[in-house]
């Protein structure tokens, strides 16, 4: 008999949106709805639990609805004989004081892994018998420095075990991007002879230690454009002595994604580039009911180059953009966008931008004459020596395009 169960971490309800009003209240509304889609998923399949690794919420104080929301999952779950067991995380500490530590959601088969020291609880199926053991443990506070892992004990019996934790992998790719609270390292895993790891912490799914069943499920809900792709839980199914795999099923209802648009020179007119987006973004995968929202980063010569510069022109062009593509959110970057100008005729001609380029040019391989053409105001902020140098030659980067923006028209001339 195999233990069977939905591995989520990192719900983040009640997370306080950017964007714009109308964007702040759908992701808010999309954390409820993909939470209420894996608690979907685990009743329609039988699953035997959803194991939660932590950060339920993202903030300690939380609204009547999103807590009434949260209680009326909980109950599905077990009327229909699912488990419900959480391990509480650095947003969603346990220990007295804090809001988790008294939800009132408790009962048969919800459980809570508030404290630090690991508690063994056994899960039986719908008929009764038991079919796993869950370790887990929790943060008491929010700012958990302990190794938790290394306290989890080994487990004998014929059920396949489990382990619930949030936490930092060392190892873990782009655990620099997190704080590093409740930390473990490959050691603490390669000890304990588990079925499987349900962790939480790292928002980006993956394997957090090669070679081992630990796995981050990645949050349920992208919330910004630095958590791009599909995102949702692990379905897992372990059995007695041996690994288990899990498998990836999405719930978000939005999906953010950055997208690099090149080939779009033949937009000469601001509304041909809007429609052109606007195809791109529609000629995009995506699931049935999903939506999209999205940062385009711009790449190449266009004769725009010089309107996209600006701001407000930008916002504009992103407003119309996400009327005609149906985005929830649009961002436009612009940076990596040029003039279509002959470089090379143009620093041949006897200009004043040529004659400024070739300054840059001779000022990038000589210290000396960098220095000496930089205001002191300036340069007094930098530093001194080769401190100083490198802030004067970041200054550089960009300038020679800022300088065929601002000097050279439209028509190249």
């Amino acid at each position: 008999m195999s233990f069977r169960f939905l591995h989520l971490a990192d719900l983040h309800l009640e997370t306080r949106f950017g964007g714009r009003p109308d964007t702040r209240e759908r992701l808010r509304r999309a954390t409820h709805q993909a939470f209420e889609r894996a608690v979907d998923y685990a009743i329609e399949n039988r699953l035997d639990a959803l194991l939660a690794a932590g950060d339920l919420f993202d903030d300690d104080i939380l609204s009547w609805r999103t807590e009434f929301f949260f209680a009326s999952q909980l109950r599905r779950l077990c009327a229909a004989g699912v488990w419900f067991l959480a391990a509480c995380g650095n947003h969603d500490p346990g220990g007295a004081g804090f809001h988790t530590a008294d939800l009132g959601v408790e009962g048969e088969r919800v459980h809570f892994f508030r404290g630090g020291e690991p508690q063994v609880l056994q899960v039986t199926n719908r008929e009764g018998v038991p079919v796993g053991v869950v370790v887990g443990a929790g943060h008491e506070s929010g700012q958990e420095a302990a190794n938790l892992a290394a306290r989890f004990p080994l487990v004998g019996g014929p059920l396949p075990v489990v382990g619930l934790l949030h936490t930092s992998v060392e190892s873990a790719k782009s655990a620099a991007d997190h704080d590093r609270y409740a930390p473990s390292t490959r050691s603490d895993y390669e000890r304990l002879p588990y079925s499987y790891w349900a962790l939480g912490h790292i928002h980006l799914r993956q394997q957090a230690v090669a070679g081992l069943p630990v796995y981050y499920a990645g949050n349920l809900q992208g919330r910004h454009v630095g958590e791009t792709g599909e995102k949702g839980g692990l379905v897992v199914e372990a059995f007695p002595g041996g690994s288990a795999d899990p498998r990836f099923v999405p719930f978000a209802p939005v999906r953010w994604e950055r997208v690099a648009v090149r080939g779009f020179t033949a937009a000469a007119s601001i509304d041909a580039l809007a429609g052109d987006l606007a195809r791109r973004i529609q000629a995009l995968p995506r699931s049935a009911g999903e939506q999209l929202a999205l940062r385009l980063e711009l790449e190449g010569e266009t004769p725009l180059a010089s309107e996209l510069r600006s701001e407000l022109s930008l916002e504009a062009l992103a407003e119309e953009v996400a009327i005609r593509s149906g985005a929830l959110e649009l961002e436009l970057r612009a940076e990596k966008t040029s003039l279509p100008i002959d470089r090379a005729r143009l620093r041949a001609s006897p200009n004043v931008v040529a004659t400024a380029l070739e300054l840059i040019d001779r000022a990038r391989a000589d210290d000396a004459l960098l220095a000496a053409l930089v205001p002191a105001e300036l340069a007094h902020p930098a530093g001194e020596g080769e401190t100083q140098l490198a802030y004067l030659r970041q200054l550089l980067e960009g300038l020679p395009e800022e300088l065929l923006l601002r000097g050279v028209a439209r028509d190249g001339a």
